[in-house]
């Protein structure tokens, strides 16, 4: 049995992270009107402007998105490290951990970096660490 001390930590990270990244989303949809007013001021500087409603809309579906995705990644992160207990399920484990950094990659346009960077760690670290096999064999008793 292979001690996956290192997979269990960095998985536990990248959990608490895209809890944060949930608290994000949140953040991004409580933000008060009068900040879209200053958005919109800076546009109107630039020669360009958007209806406030855009701006609106475009951000809560974007914090709303955030939150789903970063929720979604810690799910599967979380399963993936309670998978971790035995090597016969580590290669399951590996392969989710892999599959919410691909869902934050997408899901996020890659604001969720350092979680991702972590899930691709330890979903790569859990594919290849094999167990290490006796070099005694039954020709040649020990």
């Amino acid at each position: 049995m292979i001690k996956r001390k290192g997979e269990k930590v960095i998985g536990i990270i990248s959990i608490v992270l895209n809890i944060i990244g949930v608290g994000f989303g949140a953040l991004l949809l409580s933000i008060d009107p009068s900040f879209y007013d200053q958005i919109n001021e800076v546009l109107q500087e630039e020669g360009e402007t958007l209806p406030i409603e855009t701006l609106e809309a475009g951000m809560s579906a974007f914090g709303i998105q955030f939150m789903v995705v970063s929720a979604i990644a810690a799910v599967l992160t979380l399963v993936g490290v309670i998978f971790l207990k035995t090597d016969q399920r580590a290669v399951i484990s590996g392969i989710l951990f892999l599959v919410s950094a691909i869902t934050l990659l997408i899901g996020t346009v890659g604001l969720a970096f350092v979680p991702m960077i972590l899930l691709i760690v330890i979903g790569l670290m859990s594919l290849i660490k094999k167990p290490k096999t006796d070099i005694h064999t039954s020709e040649y008793p020990s």
